[in-house]
């Protein structure tokens, strides 16, 4: 399946993050600066702890129904990791649930002790350029927010270059089929403006829109 619309046409996208519950406290810090800023919708508040799993069983039915989404990648260790992470941050439309557009989305955990953040699954939509770029900035956007220095992931060796093209690095030169990289986000970008407002930026000048030429990674 090719690329076939442009995440830039879309003028209604939103950042959520939806925290799994636990019976512990310890990432209230975290969901407390996130809320902060006005680009993230955080999920679930106090009044309706199901949300994620809501998302979870959303994102189930899409990966099992459809190709545009991790294809690949084995549902059961997408549903295995659900259980495991902190969070899955989402990029779609303004209402996610219960049948809202769904761009990509990551599962994430906060590692405070080395000040990161480890993506254990990340899924674009193969039917949308810009997607994959999009959905891992918001990320980096995500990770400087919290003061956090670094973000990790595990690639399959198909999407190592991908990764490449946006900085990241292995950590080990030589690996098989799956590949430990990561990528330092010390320094901010010297435009402080979120994705969504880069990708409007990018609406305003279309004569660079078209120079630009980004491929969604393939899932």
């Amino acid at each position: 399946m090719t690329a076939k619309y442009n995440l830039q046409k879309y003028g209604d996208i939103h950042t959520h993050v939806f925290f799994r519950p636990t019976r512990t406290n310890h990432l209230e810090d975290i969901k407390t600066i996130l809320e902060s800023d006005e680009n993230i919708r955080v999920y679930p508040n106090s009044e309706d702890m199901k949300l994620y799993y809501d998302v979870a069983d959303y994102i189930d039915r899409l990966i099992r129904k459809s190709e545009f989404l991790c294809k690949g990648l084995n549902p059961e260790y997408v549903d295995d990791s659900f259980k495991q992470v902190d969070a899955v941050v989402v990029i779609g439309s303004s209402n996610i649930l219960p049948n809202g557009n769904l761009f990509g989305f990551a599962l994430i955990k906060f590692d405070e002790h080395n000040n990161g953040i480890y993506i254990d699954v990340i899924c674009s939509h193969i039917g949308i350029k810009g997607a994959g770029e999009f959905l891992l900035k918001t990320l980096e956007h995500i990770g400087r927010t919290l003061l956090m220095t670094e973000i990790y992931l595990t690639s399959v060796k198909t999407a190592i270059t991908f990764y490449e093209k946006y900085g990241y690095i292995k950590i080990h030169k030589s690996c098989e089929q799956m590949c430990l990289m990561f990528k330092s986000i010390r320094r901010k970008e010297k435009s402080s403006s979120s994705p969504k407002k880069k990708l409007q930026t990018q609406r305003r000048s279309p004569s660079k829109s078209k120079r630009t030429r980004n491929r969604s990674p393939k899932k």
